[in-house]
């Protein structure tokens, strides 16, 4: 929500407008939900088969009955709480508020991320990150008193950040595609993703991660 003068009222610069301002935009978590929505019965129907085999067996591994049916069935619906509880925290926790005059954005764990004065914000940057894909642009916030943000745009309400925006009244300015050394060289300071920015490693330690993840499920029973 936002408070807005009068039409007879006089012109202000942005900053002293800003100060007048109340603006906050939530977190858009439909895109998550949407998938997890969809993947819905993919993922009853795995935990189900997943918690049969172990409880049957199979070939000549033997069987653990009930206990390896109840932790098959875990197995799939813990990363899938998981997923869902972090969904929950940046629900609770993100937002991006604009308040007398002072621009503030929370990540999930309810950290400032940015927490700057509207007199010292400079600019706004599109730029496509590799991770992205062609279609897609993240927007890099940079201030005189704060390192560089890059937000998501597709992860906040569409609205709210428009609204921001116009009452904000900084230049875009797009960088097109920009790697992510380029990026840091471009942006200095700005924090970057790990696991995006080392793809490669991140995607190895995902599987070594899922791997022993399987071992120890499929373990787990005869260990109890």
């Amino acid at each position: 929500m936002a408070s807005r003068p009068p039409d007879d009222a006089p012109l202000t610069d942005p900053a002293d407008e800003a100060d007048l301002l109340w603006i906050s935009v939530k977190p858009d978590n439909g895109t998550s939900k949407a998938l997890l929505i969809k993947g819905s019965p993919l993922i009853a129907i795995g935990a189900l088969r997943l918690g049969l085999m172990m409880a049957a067996g199979r070939g000549t591994s033997a069987g653990s009955g009930t206990a390896g049916l109840v932790i098959g069935i875990l197995a799939v619906l813990f990363p899938l709480l998981w997923v869902g509880a972090l969904i929950g925290l940046r629900w609770a926790n993100a937002g991006i508020l604009l308040k007398d005059g002072v621009l503030t954005l929370r990540d999930r764990w309810n950290r400032k991320v940015l927490h700057a004065p509207v007199s010292s914000l400079t600019g706004l940057h599109t730029v496509r990150a590799p991770i992205d894909g062609p279609h897609d642009s993240r927007i890099v916030i940079t201030s005189r008193a704060h390192r560089p943000v890059l937000i998501d745009p597709r992860l906040w309400d569409a609205e709210g950040l428009r609204e921001l925006w116009q009452h904000l009244r900084l230049p875009f300015q797009d960088h097109g595609f920009l790697n992510w050394p380029l990026l840091k060289k471009r942006f200095p300071g700005i924090p970057t993703p790990w696991r995006h920015v080392h793809i490669v490693l991140s995607t190895l330690l995902i599987v070594l991660g899922g791997i022993a993840y399987i071992a120890l499920v499929v373990n787990l029973p005869f260990l109890l």
